[in-house]
């Protein structure tokens, strides 16, 4: 059932970190942030999708678990971080990625669980 979430997720997240390249210098000038900032946030976006589908396809290991749990951080940052940047203040515009966000701090909290002998959420 968590590909219901998984898909969606690393989909979305994977094409915002592609958007980044074409013109990467002049976005990241448009955002006011350093290329090493946007390059990291593109790499956040575009490795966090492909571990989430990873952890989901490898299950009932603890490395796994690991990999769901900080691709599910590394894009509740990066989403964060755009929310607190672009979308700060009124409510309307910032649905999708407050969904993003949701779903990755589930997975960051939850891991793949499946992993036995330990209590999940």
């Amino acid at each position: 059932a968590d590909w219901f979430m998984r898909l969606p997720l690393a989909a979305n997240i994977i094409e915002q970190g592609m958007i980044k390249f074409p013109g990467f210098f002049a976005q990241a000038e448009s955002y006011g942030l350093s290329a090493l900032v946007f390059g990291l946030a593109a790499f956040a976006e575009i490795g966090g999708g492909i571990a989430i589908l990873l952890g989901g396809l490898i299950r009932n290991i603890w490395i796994a678990d690991l990999l769901t749990r900080l691709a599910g951080l590394a894009i509740a940052l990066v989403v964060a971080g755009v929310i607190v940047m672009i979308y700060f203040g009124p409510f309307s515009g910032w649905q999708l990625q407050g969904m993003l966000l949701a779903v990755g701090l589930f997975f960051f909290l939850r891991g793949n669980g499946d992993v036995h002998g330990r209590v999940l959420i």
